[in-house]
């Protein structure tokens, strides 16, 4: 088991080298050589460089596992019923996940003038176009994703038993993405999405689900947000002067363009709060069905003779020091995201 576990660290630590270093390398040759076109084109760029970047790590691991002993997981159907099962647990885990990160990532965002929506993941999204999001978040993305941590992960740890592949494959997806606003829920559903491939053997359904997952939230959710946004300009609250109720009526009748923009921004405020209560709505149904099944027993992670205990499979994710390259790797992408801005308001604090 440790064996396994040191071979899987060290590769996806080189895997996660390789992600950050191609990143950092290619943007900065593009800013230094093209930076008016790097300048003008920077969020098309961004999201190619995404692809490409994933696409060369997916490569990699097939390459460097390629010897290592896999797993053969039998192929089963999964029903329509059950997929949309699991679908209402997909955003149950994913709300429960968030309200833990945002604990976590407000902390260290807000008080340093980055706060949820200013960071640079918000941005990107926020000023992208919607069909550029759908192609590149939506759906090619989630192919890269779970070849890297469902698909070659757990075929290769599947033949140590079947717990240890799910953890590692929701914990380290979860680190991976470097930042604590998306790394609990992303553990989370990682560990349902293991589950599912395990189950039935297929890929295609977990790629489905998480497709499902990011369009929802780059194209519905960020393009309803986007709306609403636009409304909020128009009608431009900073300059309707401070009034009371009726100073305010007398206001809006010699205004008319101001009541017009004002009744504009009712249908955008209505969808967001809309949209925002059909997710609460599935996230509260997802996490009834994931506990009615746990309860009925339902939810079974299988051992085979020659599996280690449940013990030593969650131990050795921990206890192989070879994970700990991909676990410092994963670090650093965290001091990455919040480490910059926090320097600079501590030298902004001192110098004032």
């Amino acid at each position: 088991m440790n064996k396994t576990m040191n071979s899987i660290g060290w590769k996806y630590g080189l895997m996660g080298v390789i992600f950050a270093g191609l990143q950092f390398l290619i943007a900065g040759l593009l800013q230094w050589l093209l930076p008016e076109f790097t300048d003008k084109y920077s969020i098309y760029l961004t999201f190619a460089l995404i692809l490409f970047v994933d696409g060369i790590c997916v490569l990699f691991l097939f390459l460097v596992t390629h010897s290592m002993p896999k797993a053969e997981i039998e192929k089963k159907r999964l029903g329509f019923g059950p997929f949309l099962l699991c679908v209402l647990i997909m955003y149950g885990l994913v709300f429960v996940g968030a309200i833990i990160g945002l604990c976590f990532h407000l902390p260290l965002t807000i008080p340093f003038s980055k706060g949820a929506d200013n960071d640079e993941l918000t941005k990107l999204m926020l000023n992208s176009n919607i069909f550029l999001r759908i192609l590149v978040v939506g759906i090619l993305a989630p192919v890269f994703e779970e070849l890297m941590f469902r698909k070659i992960l757990i075929d290769h740890l599947a033949v140590k038993g079947q717990l240890v592949a799910i953890l590692a494959s929701g914990l380290m997806f979860g680190l991976f993405h470097g930042n604590f606003q998306q790394a609990f829920f992303a553990a989370f559903i990682g560990c349902l999405f293991a589950y599912i491939y395990i189950k039935t053997g297929k890929i295609i359904y977990t790629i489905i689900l998480h497709m499902f997952l990011n369009t929802a939230t780059s194209a519905i959710t960020v393009g309803i947000v986007q709306w609403y946004m636009k409304a909020v300009e128009k009608v431009g609250y900073v300059d309707v002067p401070e009034l009371n109720d009726y100073e305010m009526i007398q206001y809006l009748e010699n205004n008319p363009a101001t009541t017009s923009d004002l009744l504009t921004l009712g249908l955008p405020t209505i969808v967001l709060f809309a949209w925002i209560g059909l997710l609460f709505i599935l996230a509260v149904g997802g996490l009834i069905t994931l506990l009615i099944l746990v309860c009925l027993k339902k939810i079974r992670i299988n051992r085979v003779e020659g599996d280690l205990t449940y013990g030593k499979q969650v131990a050795s994710i921990f206890a192989s020091p070879c994970m700990y390259i991909f676990y410092v790797v994963c670090f650093l992408l965290f001091l990455e995201t919040y480490l910059p801005d926090i320097i600079q308001s501590v030298i902004k604090w001192t110098r004032n």
